[in-house]
């Protein structure tokens, strides 16, 4: 038995189910995209985790896709203990958009949460919800693991450059260079979740249906019909688009986040000036800024 390498610990919606899409078949991943092994499942035991794994060549890395252990200290102080060396990845992406963009997921795929945007973020709030406390768990991760150990990415990055980012990638956890215009994923985002169904109880037999087509095989089907015409002329009476992001909503996010992004600016060395309320950018990019990284 092997335990894997490199753990990608998130945060959510920051491209983790692209990754692992391209990742897929280049080097040894869980036959479960997100086990959930060192925050849900860990009664299970070290072994049970080793054989989601299979076979694999030995100089080939292994890793999983962990978004949900990013804000988690015992996910944290566990695959530290279980894999003294691990590699961490952690990719950032602007607060107001991510928010915005699992709010999306929930109402569409997952859970539909029956309210606004704003009072979905707000609701988590008073909830005591770790929404994007960027630094502060990142200098947690680097004092575990190392900061050499630690490879910070931004969203902004793979939405510009996907080969880069994904070369940064391949280069840190140990695997061949992929070429993604020769891979079957390409450069597309993944999930991006564009409209909410109508119904919960549509939405739910719909997931539902999807999980057991792709459990049998079938998902590259499913994801071609999905980009046809007639995929989105069926759907229209089922569901409701989402509008864009508001300037307001992000702006509120991003100044309720700003200690935050001021801090990552100085971890990182990155110009962190579009994650900013307009009012304290550098420069004025004006609203369209909100939209573009709004998916």
């Amino acid at each position: 038995m092997r335990l894997p390498s490199f753990v990608h610990v998130g945060p959510p919606r920051t491209g983790t189910t692209w990754l692992h899409e391209v990742l897929t078949g280049h080097i040894g991943l869980p036959s479960e995209k997100e086990t959930r092994f060192f925050d849900v499942r860990y009664d299970r035991g070290v072994k049970w985790y080793c054989n989601l794994f299979g076979d694999y060549p030995a100089d080939v890395p292994a890793g999983e896709m962990g978004p949900t252990y990013f804000s988690n200290a015992i996910a944290r102080e566990r695959i530290k203990r279980d894999i003294p060396d691990c590699k961490i990845i952690v990719t950032f992406r602007e607060p107001a958009a991510r928010l915005y963009s699992l709010y999306r997921l929930l109402r569409a795929e997952r859970r539909p949460v029956n309210d606004t945007f704003d009072g979905y973020w707000r609701f988590q709030i008073n909830c005591g919800a770790d929404l994007c406390s960027y630094a502060t768990h990142l200098k947690r991760w680097q004092t575990t693991f190392g900061k050499s150990r630690v490879l910070v990415l931004f969203y902004e990055d793979l939405s510009s450059n996907p080969q880069g980012y994904l070369d940064t990638v391949c280069d840190f956890i140990g695997a061949r260079r992929i070429a993604l215009d020769r891979s079957r994923v390409g450069s597309a985002k993944v999930y991006s979740a564009p409209a909410a169904a109508r119904s919960s109880a549509v939405a739910r037999r719909t997931v539902e249906t999807v999980d057991w087509v792709s459990r049998h095989g079938a998902r590259p089907l499913i994801e071609l019909g999905q980009r046809t015409a007639l995929w989105k002329i069926m759907r229209r009476p089922f569901v409701e688009e989402f509008p864009p992001l508001s300037q307001e909503s992000a702006d509120e996010i991003r100044a309720m986040m700003l200690p935050e992004i001021e801090e990552l600016e100085r971890l990182t060395g990155r110009d962190l000036s579009r994650w900013k309320p307009v009012a304290q950018r550098k420069f004025d990019y004006g609203s369209a800024d909100v939209r573009s990284v709004a998916g």
